[in-house]
């Protein structure tokens, strides 16, 4: 069984119920981090999920702070599947990121879109640490990740599991023209941070959440 699985949602509350509709492995705790402010958004029921959490906030966490937030509140977990809103599991998916998931690695999907879903053991976190929230709402946390845990020497497996996911769902939800803006901020902090070799998880800054505002 999946022990904890993070599931941020923005837009398109549709593909979110489409994804719950496509589990067909056991999942233990299914936690569903909705963004979408006045949201009055229901998940669908599903035989195969345990326990659904549902929280909702007035204004958009964003992907890193989102993910971050389900791992602080599941924090005895063996490791935590991660996954996109609007991907579908099919075949033996699930099940195949369980019997590969460890507690000190991270496992990417076979995905063009790799991070689209990943688990991420607990000894990965306790060595490289959190997700960078000052990249808000989205883009590059995945790329900072990745580099950080090769430089601490932490097993990236590139997998071969396939997963069916509808890319970039969230921008063609109306987002295309404020990601036009905060794409190249992120790009931006991230090589810089690069650049100077910062290997830490950074840190949460309100005037970098305000500047890049994905809020409705």
């Amino acid at each position: 069984m999946i022990p904890v699985m993070i599931v941020p949602v923005l837009a398109r509350h549709d593909l979110l119920n489409r994804m719950i509709a496509s589990i067909n492995y056991g999942v233990k705790d299914l936690v569903i981090i909705d963004n979408a402010g006045d949201s009055k958004y229901e998940p669908v029921w599903n035989q195969w999920v345990g326990n659904v959490h549902l929280w909702r906030f007035p204004h958009n966490l964003g992907v890193s702070t989102s993910w971050n937030l389900g791992i602080k509140a599941f924090p005895y977990a063996d490791y935590w599947l991660i996954c996109n809103f609007d991907t579908e599991w099919a075949g033996d998916s699930l099940r195949l990121f369980a019997e590969t998931a460890t507690t000190d690695s991270l496992v990417l999907s076979g995905s063009p879109q790799p991070w689209c879903a990943f688990t991420l053991g607990w000894q990965v976190v306790d060595t490289v640490g959190l997700f960078d929230e000052a990249l808000h709402p989205a883009y590059f946390e995945d790329n900072d990740y990745q580099r950080r845990c090769t430089a601490s020497n932490i097993k990236v497996n590139h997998s071969f599991i396939p997963i069916a996911h509808d890319n970039s769902s969230t921008l063609h939800a109306g987002y295309t023209a404020r990601n036009a803006e905060t794409f190249p901020n992120n790009a931006e902090y991230y090589h810089h941070k690069e650049q100077r070799g910062d290997l830490s998880e950074g840190r949460w800054s309100i005037r970098r959440r305000r500047r890049n505002a994905w809020d409705s």
